[in-house]
């Protein structure tokens, strides 16, 4: 198929900032454009110019178009993006493209190609709640005149169970199935033995509780049988200090790790071989880090606040609790194989391939 991708976020903004990468390779979007294209489909993906990486052009295997964005006081480029010429593009393009797939419901460029290209659209919706934007007026009113009235005809995806319930009383449209993000199972590959460690791959932000994450790893190192562990925690941000500072105050120095930025590619055997990903956070949608450890065979230790952790509670893919410590820690430990073996029975599910073939299917109507 000929697939034209709306997703002008590319990447998670920090307070409101948008972060310059060498590269966006490493973004979800790139990764599922490349699942299309391995499964022989032609791409093009559209994106806010905001967003644009510090190395251009870009040497990928599909076409992206980057475009300027309106009145970004209004419409603040890393929440609501309101693209400049997108109309006019998809007006020109019309007969260039079998499928348009738009990600998020609530969003101008939904609003811009259900005017244009309706008969060719997919809906690809994350966020299960009202976005808090002017105190959430904006999604109310959106949702109930926009998805009630102009997108109504339009088949809408949900990336999670809670994102499938918020839609339900809007959209009347809605696609059965539920299917998250997917993970390049070319960088993400199963290692042949695990390692004594735990991972967390995570921006070092307050709203991730990596310093909660580390209390609860310092009292599981206590346990003698579980002293050789460590744990390895994968990013860069603003809570660095205080985290040194704390695995200083814990005594952990010779435990915990603070690897620092790696790519994909970099993280992806560290991953691997770890007994298991730790996620603790206090706000998130769908975690991109989730799939990634599935389609790599790592377990998961999460709490339920990510939309995402159905998945992983459904089909024992690792441990979903609240407030987990440190019984939750030796579960993961001793089950590796079990948790780690379902993980193989549905990579296929998670990957990148999977979930464009999935898509693919759902536009055509096939069960």
């Amino acid at each position: 198929m000929r697939v034209l991708i709306l997703n002008f976020i590319i990447s998670t903004a920090v307070d409101g900032r948008i972060i310059s990468r060498p590269t966006n390779r490493d973004s979800m979007i790139y990764n599922l454009a490349r699942g299309f294209v391995d499964n022989g489909d032609e791409v093009t993906l559209c994106a806010a110019e905001d967003f644009k990486p510090l190395t251009m052009p870009e040497d990928e295997p599909f076409e992206i178009v980057y475009f300027p964005l309106r009145w970004k006081r209004l419409f603040k480029p890393h929440l609501l993006p309101y693209p400049k010429g997108l109309g006019r593009y998809l007006r020109r393009h019309r007969s260039d493209f079998d499928m348009v797939l738009s990600v998020e419901a609530f969003a101008m460029p939904t609003l811009i190609a259900a005017l244009n290209v309706r008969n060719k659209m997919l809906i690809w919706h994350e966020m299960a709640f009202h976005q808090r934007l002017m105190a959430k007026i904006p999604s109310k009113l959106w949702h109930n005149l926009v998805g009630r009235f102009i997108v109504r005809r339009i088949p809408v995806l949900t990336q999670s169970e809670a994102a499938h319930k918020f839609c339900a009383p809007y959209y009347k449209n809605m696609v059965e199935d539920v299917m998250g993000h997917g993970a390049n199972e070319d960088v993400f590959a199963v290692a042949n033995d695990s390692e004594d460690y735990f991972v967390v791959m995570s921006m070092l932000v307050y709203r991730k509780r990596i310093d909660e994450i580390i209390r609860r790893f310092a009292e599981f190192v206590k346990i003698p049988k579980y002293s050789n562990y460590k744990l390895r925690i994968v990013g860069e941000g603003p809570e660095k200090e205080a985290l040194e500072k704390l695995i200083e105050e814990l005594g952990v120095e010779a435990n915990v790790c603070l690897e620092g930025f790696m790519n994909h590619r970099e993280y992806a055997h560290l991953g691997a071989r770890a007994k298991g990903l730790l996620i603790r956070t206090r706000q998130d949608n769908n975690m991109v880090t989730v799939p990634e450890a599935i389609v790599a065979g790592t377990p998961i230790l999460m709490n339920t606040v990510p939309n995402n952790h159905t998945f992983v509670r459904d089909l024992e893919l690792g441990i979903v609790k609240d407030d987990w410590g440190v019984d939750e820690l030796v579960r993961m430990a001793e089950n590796y194989d079990r948790f780690h073996s379902n993980c193989l029975a549905y990579r296929t599910r998670f990957t990148t391939r999977g979930v464009a073939s999935r898509l693919t299917e759902i536009f055509r109507g096939e069960n």
